[in-house]
């Protein structure tokens, strides 16, 4: 085998490497070898059929793919190994320049670090912002165990705002009913805006019995075209009202639905899980704020290649996404307000944005030589187990290498993160 090496603009290598006819020939029969116990060929038993045989029988290509992993392997790993100053940020680009009679032709695209200087990421001060947990944000919390307590009761009053109404409506446009006009005991919140216009405040006041005729407009810009702009009438008949009744918060309410017996202990734990929440939150827009400082202010420009590919990797994610859910693309561009280029621009800003922050942080952990060990990793699994109740053993053989990727880098960013912090001012 013979290679060329060029290094392009952007931090990219190429590596041309070829070989003859008897070389590939080589890496077919290994591949032959490895596969043959796979095939089925009448006349032969099982792992003893030629590759000839085989070959006329599944196809002459049967063999080509894991024979050329295993070329596109020893080229790799030989130009690593002879070539240190090659260091890598993503798995090489494969492209078949020739392969016949002759031999072999392949090229690998290396994206790697691009030669750039980081700036300055020590003797820096941050601010974090400071932790306040106000009566207000814990009366907050009250009033949502107290909903969540409350109660819908049947009442006699008159329909006010924030109670439960059963209804028959009958919509009319120009006097005539419209489809998807009429429905019987609906049940609307009144002050929800569920439904357009006045429509709801229209219901305040009215008691169980009472009909009157709603008149509202519907909206200009309404997804059904032929009512966009029209005002209609619907005749309204009240069922049934429901009110929400709320509990007393006292110490009976306390005792009776959380873990405390005093007023002032649920409060006190209600307060503690707040700041705790809120010194979370804090540390983690300190700990952005410090990589969008440097990621921002670091001369690089990332490679079109490299940004087309988180490109195609993020928009075609989206895209994924969006048909397992009955979306169109371009029914959800304008939804958010946006043109379908508007949104794709989006994209491609954040792919780009991405990659320079994958780059930039790549080479500040090399330059720095933070790394973690597989005891590290292991040490971690180990405690997922444990939260997941489950023995280690058992537990890692049913990981994924997505999961174990993850962990890996969590808790390199952790380091990194660590770094950052004792070699900068926290005020």
């Amino acid at each position: 085998m013979k290679y060329d090496l060029e290094k392009k603009d952007g931090g990219i290598y190429v590596v041309t490497a070829e070989i003859d006819y008897n070389e590939w020939q080589e890496y077919l029969n290994s591949a032959y070898d490895k596969n043959k116990g796979k095939f089925n060929v009448p006349g032969f038993r099982k792992g003893h059929a030629p590759r000839n045989v085989i070959e006329s029988q599944y196809g002459e290509g049967v063999f080509i793919n894991d024979a050329l992993d295993a070329f596109y392997y020893k080229v790799y790993t030989e130009v690593l190994r002879e070539h240190e100053e090659i260091k890598p940020i993503e798995a090489p680009k494969l492209d078949i320049k020739k392969m016949d009679k002759t031999g072999m032709t392949i090229e690998l695209s290396i994206p790697c670090l691009p030669d750039f200087e980081l700036a300055p990421y020590k003797g820096l001060t941050f601010t974090k912002q400071k932790v306040e947990v106000t009566d207000a944000q814990i009366q907050e919390e009250i009033d949502k165990a107290l909903l969540r307590s409350s109660r819908l009761v049947e009442t006699n009053k008159p329909v006010k705002v924030d109670d439960y109404v059963n209804l028959d409506f009958d919509g009319y446009i120009d006097g005539k009913q419209f489809d998807g006009g009429k429905a019987e005991n609906y049940q609307l919140k009144v002050g929800s805006h569920t439904f357009i216009d006045t429509f709801e405040d229209q219901l305040i006041g009215l008691n169980i019995g009472d009909k009157k005729d709603v008149v509202v407009t519907f909206p200009a810009d309404y997804h059904e075209k032929s009512l966009a702009g029209k005002p209609a009438t619907f005749k309204v008949e009240i069922k049934n009202i429901r009110e929400r009744v709320m509990p007393e918060f006292n110490e009976e309410f306390v005792s009776n639905s959380t873990e405390f017996e005093t007023v002032d202990a649920y409060k006190q734990s209600i307060k503690e899980r707040l700041t705790k929440e809120a010194e979370n939150r804090a540390e983690i827009e300190l700990d952005n704020d410090i990589l969008d400082k440097i990621i921002d202010d670091t001369n690089f420009v990332a490679p079109d290649s490299m940004v087309e590919d988180e490109y195609n990797r993020q928009y075609n994610g989206m895209l994924a996404q969006m048909q397992y859910q009955g979306i169109k693309f371009e029914d959800y561009a304008k939804y958010i307000g946006k043109t379908e280029e508007e949104f794709k621009h989006e994209i491609k800003l954040a792919s780009s944005r991405n990659v320079k922050a994958r780059v930039v942080l790549e080479k500040l952990l090399r330059d720095e030589k933070i790394d973690i060990t597989e005891e590290e990793i292991d040490k971690k699994m180990e405690e997922i187990a444990k939260g997941a109740g489950k023995p280690y053993e058992e537990f890692k053989k049913q990981v994924n290498n997505d999961l174990v990727n993850r962990v890996a880098n969590e808790l390199l960013m952790s380091k990194l993160i660590d770094f950052l912090h004792k070699n900068n001012t926290i005020k």
